[in-house]
């Protein structure tokens, strides 16, 4: 099956998507995604024409983007383009999975964005959510996880979310505590249980190592 066919299969088994087009033609896709401005946006990288990234810079909006390529060498570039996710041909029904259940978490948390506050202590995160504020001792974050504009709070007994990109959240925790592992996740260096891989274990989660990350991290646990 082609990668077109498959990604377009995969679409069409979830019952919250709608397959609205697809394109081979990235300039004629363009006017298409502004016209209609689809919420979700599936887009090769290397495409002949306009590269899929190019295309996505061109857009008069921003849907959800997420990049598909056979070459891991775009995943910085695509990235850094404020992409959602990016993912590797050919795609397993697996990957696209888990991909759309960070798109679905996204998409609710985006109905709530004006209620989340967040305000930093010296051993703790304040998080405001709606009339509530819950109190974080930063001992208990296990992890940390992007979801465009947001950030979510990972404990072992809840998660919670703040209206902040990953890195300024970052910005704001003690260094030497927490080490970025992911484009889209940071992990607190006590909750790692082992590293296999690329993949890091902390409690029942299993998260990605980028490769990007790979050096850096094996520089700070020594493994």
């Amino acid at each position: 099956m082609q990668d077109l066919e498959l990604l377009s299969w995969y679409i069409k088994q979830q019952g919250d998507l709608e397959l609205k087009q697809c394109f081979t033609n990235g300039l004629e896709a363009i006017a298409y995604i502004n016209d209609y401005k689809p919420r979700l946006l599936f887009t090769d990288i290397d495409m002949p024409v306009i590269r899929g990234i190019d295309l996505y810079k061109k857009l008069q909006y921003n849907p959800v983007c997420i990049f598909v390529t056979a070459y891991a060498e775009y995943a910085l570039e695509s990235y850094e383009s404020q992409a959602f996710d990016f993912m590797l041909k050919p795609v397993t029904d697996e990957r696209f999975l888990r991909c759309m259940a960070r798109v679905r978490e996204y998409e609710s948390l985006k109905t709530r964005a004006d209620l989340y506050d967040t305000m930093f202590e010296e051993k703790s995160i304040l998080l405001k959510d709606g009339l509530t504020t819950y109190k974080i001792p930063l001992s208990e974050i296990m992890y940390i996880e992007a979801l465009n504009d947001y950030t979510k709070v990972v404990t072992a007994n809840r998660k919670y979310i703040t209206l902040s990109k990953l890195k300024h959240f970052l910005e704001r925790l003690p260094p030497g505590e927490f080490l970025r592992v992911h484009r889209s996740y940071a992990v607190a260096k006590k909750a790692i249980q082992k590293i296999a891989g690329n993949e890091i274990f902390i409690d029942k989660q299993v998260l990605p190592i980028g490769k990007t990350f790979k050096l850096s991290l094996k520089a700070e646990l020594n493994f």
